[in-house]
């Protein structure tokens, strides 16, 4: 990835805000990295509790949501049934991302509401593309 083109990936995101509900310690790292690098303001919910409370409470509702399946005390599923619950978060941007079987997570993700998938691990180098075609409310179903 050239210099270029990682400036060009910033400007691009420069003023979004997301929530990032994710439990383990290395895929939290991986995506405030990459958030940080691509300009985002991001948010992180590290149990699931309170998630619908720490929208609310951000400065900016968020423009897209990183939600992770599998959580100490919750799920994805349970966690994603309320905020398409709430007007306020019924049509915002929910992307799965878990390390779960695909081939099961996938009809169940779609099913359950949410936007997109992005299997774990997430790949430094996918991401910017994946996350651009996400918000421009492409299909991403992905692995990888």
């Amino acid at each position: 990835m050239s210099i270029r083109s990682m400036r060009n990936e910033k400007s691009d995101f420069k003023g979004l805000t997301a929530l990032v509900v994710e439990d383990d310690a290395g895929g939290m790292a991986i995506i405030g990295v990459m958030m940080r690098h691509l300009g985002i303001d991001a948010f992180i919910n590290t149990t699931g509790d309170g998630v619908l409370e720490m929208a609310n409470a951000m400065p900016k509702k968020p423009d897209i949501i990183f939600l992770d399946i599998n959580l100490p005390n919750t799920t994805g599923y349970e966690i994603i049934k309320k905020l398409r619950g709430s007007e306020r978060y019924k049509e915002i941007t929910i992307v799965a991302v878990t390390a779960q079987d695909a081939d099961t997570e996938i009809p169940k993700c779609k099913e359950a509401g949410f936007n997109a998938y992005v299997g774990k691990p997430i790949s430094r180098m996918r991401f910017p593309k994946q996350l651009r075609r996400i918000l421009d409310k492409e299909e991403v179903w992905e692995t990888y």
